[in-house]
């Protein structure tokens, strides 16, 4: 699958049924990743077995590789349906920051996806996506 928004850091993973990589600019944290199914689903509820099966293993691999990465905790992981230009299943890989401020804790931190402008340098974000790359690519 081509890096067709410009994902820093390029792909981070990918098999036949999904694709990960680092949410596109403008970034509104380094780290955040974007896990997505190959076909075209707009309800988790739509997803085939073998995809919800897989979904559950890449998410906790890639959720663990990207603490490592981090240094956080936490990773959060919503998952939607219903962006305006992304009407299909996808789901938001977020490090929670040990700083992170209680007005931007849980879903509330969807409000540093509210700019124009990157919140994170690109080559912090490619420094991660790299590190959580490798990380994937050795055996669970």
């Amino acid at each position: 699958m081509r890096n067709e928004l410009g994902a820093p850091g390029g792909v981070i993973y990918e098999d036949r049924l999904w694709h990960l990589d680092h949410i596109a600019p403008p970034i509104p944290m380094a780290g955040w990743l974007i896990l997505k199914p190959k076909r075209h689903v707009e309800s988790v509820a739509k997803l085939t077995p073998a995809e919800a099966r897989a979904f559950g293993t890449i998410a906790t691999r890639a959720a663990a590789a990207l603490e490592r990465a981090t240094g956080v905790k936490k990773v959060y992981v919503g998952v939607f349906g219903e962006a305006r230009d992304f009407p299909h299943v996808h789901a938001h890989l977020i490090p929670r920051p040990l700083d992170l401020t209680d007005d931007l804790r849980g879903p509330l931190i969807f409000a540093l996806m509210r700019t124009d402008t990157d919140r994170a340098p690109r080559k912090e974000a490619e420094r991660i996506a790299a590190r959580v790359r490798t990380a994937l690519r050795r055996r669970p």
